[in-house]
């Protein structure tokens, strides 16, 4: 029996050609949507509420909970839409995403793994914060000694108290706790 080379060889490149018309154009399209619906990379929209984004539990983890307020600064908001996503421990890719809202009182409270960094920046959770037609994007910038905030969130929650406005940092072993609030326009 003679063996037909040429005919595998064209059906194995002819299944390697289907699979990628199926995949190229999705992934693209995720891409797409990705980088045109949030200024920071990594987000896609999380169709399950998720609060406990470990997956080690061996590992170092922050804890972040807030309250989201309106755009007077003085009262919270229910039941808003909060989605997070940061890059995996020592990956450079957005596995860990998160899917909540604020419970009567306007807070919201979330564990996860300490996240990896990009080259030359500090570890960051990212947010996207919605209540009805109200938008906001804004992350949260950490390291071992404290938790920050940038200028454009500082802009944004003027409104805030100063004692609101600016996250409270603590560690305890391998587990950090952070207060982060956010305000946005109703």
């Amino acid at each position: 029996m003679e063996k037909n080379y040429p005919r595998r060889l064209f059906l194995g490149r002819s299944l390697l050609v289907a699979t990628g018309l199926i995949c190229v154009p999705t992934g693209a399209i995720a891409k797409e949507l990705g980088s045109n619906s949030a200024p920071f990379k990594g987000y896609t929209p999380y169709t399950d509420v998720k609060t406990d984004l470990r997956t080690s539990f061996l590992g170092k983890e922050v804890s972040v909970s807030g309250k989201i307020y309106d755009a007077t600064g003085k009262t919270t908001i229910t039941n808003a839409l909060i989605e997070v996503w940061h890059l995996s421990p020592e990956k450079q890719v957005y596995k860990h995403r998160g899917k909540m809202f604020t419970d009567d009182d306007g807070s919201y409270q979330f564990i996860t793994d300490w996240p990896n960094r990009e080259l030359g920046k500090q570890h960051r959770i990212y947010f996207k914060v919605s209540k009805n037609k109200n938008i906001v994007f804004t992350e949260l910038i950490f390291n071992d000694f404290g938790a920050h905030i940038t200028d454009k969130h500082w802009e944004q929650n003027q409104q805030l108290a100063e004692n609101l406005r600016f996250p409270k940092f603590s560690t305890f072993l391998n587990k950090s706790t952070i207060d982060f609030n956010i305000s946005i326009n109703q």
